[in-house]
């Protein structure tokens, strides 16, 4: 379910650039580094949630220092999508002192939230139940909102990292601006829709 929220915002942000003169004549590729982008965050969140599936099933509490292990480990998942966006005409430099600040926040709400949702699965038959009994529909989307978002800031700060063709460096900030306006807005129309989709009345 994760991977298809990740995939389907990656799409409608690919779709919500389009609409933009500059990155229809010089980013063509852009769509495809959407992709290996969204590939490895997908990554890192089943990574957090199979923590969180672990913890519960040993009947643990969340340790706070495992953020601290998964942050790690993500940054090899990093190097991996920095060696296949190799491909692309930029150079990316990961700086993690502006990213790792939002990757934790979203890595610990994602947990937190997976082990509550874990923690009541054992009694009910249905995600769209334990949904149900967690949260109100505004709870839940608001919680969808919040993972995208910080996602997108994450996305955001990445962009430092990146040394852009120099047709494109002098444009830098409104690209990333650009980018970020449309990320912000595919993530709240998003969170609003898939809540809609579990809330909503079955016939």
């Amino acid at each position: 379910m994760n991977r298809v929220m990740m995939e389907t915002f990656s799409q409608r942000t690919a779709e919500g650039l389009r609409n933009y003169r500059l990155f229809r004549l010089a980013l063509p590729p852009f769509p495809s580094f959407l992709d290996i982008n969204v590939e490895k965050e997908v990554e890192k969140d089943r990574m957090v949630i199979f923590g969180a599936a672990e913890a519960h099933s040993s009947g643990t509490e969340l340790d706070p220092n495992q953020v601290s292990a998964l942050l790690q480990r993500a940054r090899e998942i990093d190097q991996t999508f920095v060696r296949k966006a190799a491909v692309f005409p930029i150079d990316i430099r990961i700086q993690y002192q502006d990213i790792e600040h939002y990757r934790q926040q979203r890595f610990e709400l994602l947990s937190e939230t997976s082990y509550r949702i874990f923690d009541h699965w054992q009694d009910v038959p249905s995600f769209r139940t334990v949904a149900k009994e967690l949260f109100s529909e505004s709870q839940f989307s608001g919680l969808l909102h919040r993972l995208l978002s910080l996602y997108s800031i994450e996305t955001h700060m990445l962009s430092r990292s990146i040394r852009l063709p120099n047709l494109l460096t002098m444009a830098r900030d409104s690209v990333t601006q650009t980018i970020s306006n449309v990320m912000e807005n595919e993530a709240y129309t998003l969170s609003k829709s898939l809540a809609h989709t579990v809330y909503r009345k079955r016939s």
